[in-house]
């Protein structure tokens, strides 16, 4: 009877070890922007939006989207073609680089959209106009991953939509 437990052990240890690592292989962090008409360029060359999570650093409900819907998203192959994700940390005053080539901060930046609050997602079509409604906090657990792939999905028939 040992000689079984420790075999069902052995093999559900090995099971959950080889979960996390794939897991771990498919947590793509979000790169943090400076460049705002560099990403929106690259996205312009996918022909995808570009969605921005604008955070704080210290901020929880910034870390437990990124950990929970952000990071899990970017990593996927269901929206690998579909979206470029960055991240625009708005502490202090980060230089920033706008959509137009100018150099401003990422709080100034933040402020211009009417951004006052953390995390807020704002999904940007190709020319660099906000294709969606941002979505401001973190709601419900229930339905916020659904917010954010309705917001994807807006941005990215938009983008498509347009003639190239």
């Amino acid at each position: 009877m040992d000689f079984r437990k420790t075999i069902t052990c052995l093999i559900l240890a090995c099971a959950w070890g080889a979960a996390a690592a794939t897991a771990q292989a498919e947590a793509v962090p979000l790169p943090v922007v400076s460049d705002l008409q560099a990403a929106a360029q690259r996205a312009r060359e996918q022909r995808v939006p570009l969605f921005v999570a604008f955070t704080l650093k210290h901020c929880p409900y910034c870390n437990t989207a990124r950990r929970d819907y952000w990071v899990p998203m970017n990593g996927s192959a269901q929206w690998r073609d579909k979206v470029l994700m960055v991240e625009l940390v708005m502490d202090g005053e980060p230089a920033l680089r706008g959509f137009n080539g100018e150099a401003t901060t990422a709080r100034d930046f933040a402020r211009s959209l009417g951004i006052r609050s953390a995390p807020t997602v704002v999904v940007f079509d190709n020319a660099g106009a906000p294709a969606t409604a941002p979505l401001i906090g973190l709601s419900s657990g229930d339905f916020y991953g659904v917010y954010l792939e309705r917001a994807i999905e807006a941005g990215l028939r938009r983008v498509r939509a347009a003639p190239q």
